[in-house]
């Protein structure tokens, strides 16, 4: 199940249903996992109805650190797809033309060491696709806001796969977060628990106001 964010409509703003459509998508996960999926996307992830932030509905992956490596490649720990139907496609889209700048979640884990998470965000063929990391540390056992700025020239943005900005985010069809594995849990037999909720793509501060008035001007010359 998703829900889009309400954005309110004064006299001075107009809101546009198309523009809505995905900026302000948010999941958050009240109905059960939305199909979302675990690590390799075998399963759907575990859900629990309350225990997030603010007794929120979140839910739940699993991995084993086992076969991860000293500044290897980071894993995933969930993903969403297109042809998964998760969220039943709320988020899929050409996020350049929504003004999608933001990527934010509320995430918590169980490992002994924080943790810097990461993303990639992709077309609904899996490539190409842009990796991003966050400046954010989530300690252990604490719900904490993560987000990715996925404007077009972020420094969030490490890697754009062989593509381009504007091949990705025009097509948008996978999402992947997953973090960067501590140098001294890397190689562990260990199995860690990563929940998360409250999915949401906003615009960068400013910018829906100055799409609503382009649409306030566009209505006037009609």
């Amino acid at each position: 199940m998703f829900r889009h964010a309400a954005i309110p409509c004064t006299a001075l703003v107009l809101c546009s249903p198309s523009f809505a459509a995905i900026n302000g998508f948010t999941e958050s996960f009240a109905g059960g996992a939305a199909n979302w999926r675990n690590f390799n996307g075998t399963s759907t992830l575990g859900w629990s109805g309350s225990g997030g932030p603010s007794g929120a509905a979140y839910v739940s992956g699993q991995f084993n650190l086992a076969s991860t490596t000293v500044g290897g490649f980071p894993p995933t720990v969930m993903r969403a797809a297109a042809s998964y139907g998760s969220s039943n496609g709320g988020y899929v889209g050409n996020w350049i033309n929504e003004g999608v700048t933001t990527v934010g979640f509320w995430f918590r884990h169980d490992l002994s060491e924080s943790i810097a998470l990461t993303g990639r965000f992709a077309t609904p063929i899996n490539t190409p696709g842009a990796s991003v990391v966050s400046s954010t540390l989530v300690a252990s056992n604490t719900w904490t806001f993560v987000s990715f700025n996925v404007a077009q020239g972020s420094s969030d943005i490490i890697s754009l796969g062989g593509g381009t900005y504007s091949a990705i985010f025009s097509n948008i069809g996978n999402i992947q977060l997953g973090f960067q594995v501590p140098a001294s849990l890397a190689g562990q037999n260990i199995t860690g628990t990563f929940d998360m909720t409250g999915f949401t793509l906003t615009p960068a501060p400013g910018a829906m106001g100055l799409l609503a008035a382009g649409g306030l001007v566009r209505r006037r010359r009609r």
